[in-house]
């Protein structure tokens, strides 16, 4: 019979931001591939409307998963703590930073579009558990 040695705490989260940032991947080539389909049926005006809102959803994300994985070694629990917390500020500002400044700039926009992409890029991560292990 033969006994797996436990995994490191390095591997264990070096493993985890594979698989984070994999899943940030998957999900920024879905929202592309969704905008295709919007920008072919429905045009440009609700192509990049819909992508806008998407971005504005993922960018922060990636910005989130940045400030918790970003980290070369191994931190104490203490300071994973504070990152979560300096990471899920920063993405709220961004995000209203984000959501500002394309009603401000963008003109023309598909509002309903925009929040289309915007919520499903919110809701795409629900299939989160299936990626990340």
């Amino acid at each position: 019979m033969e006994t797996k040695k436990p995994l490191s705490a390095s591997a264990i989260i070096s493993a985890k931001k594979k698989a984070i940032f994999h899943f940030l991947q998957l999900q920024i080539f879905l929202i592309f591939f969704v905008s295709l389909g919007i920008f072919y049926f429905s045009g440009g005006l609700s192509g990049y409307s819909f992508l806008l809102g998407a971005f504005s959803s993922i960018l922060p994300n990636i910005y989130m998963a940045w400030r918790v994985f970003g980290h070369k070694r191994i931190l104490p629990a203490k300071e994973v703590v504070k990152s979560f917390y300096r990471g899920e500020a920063g993405k709220l500002v961004i995000t209203a930073l984000l959501l500002s400044l394309v009603f401000i700039l963008v003109k023309p926009l598909a509002a309903g579009s925009f929040f289309i992409g915007f919520g499903l890029a919110i809701l795409s991560h629900w299939l989160s558990p299936a990626f990340i292990r």
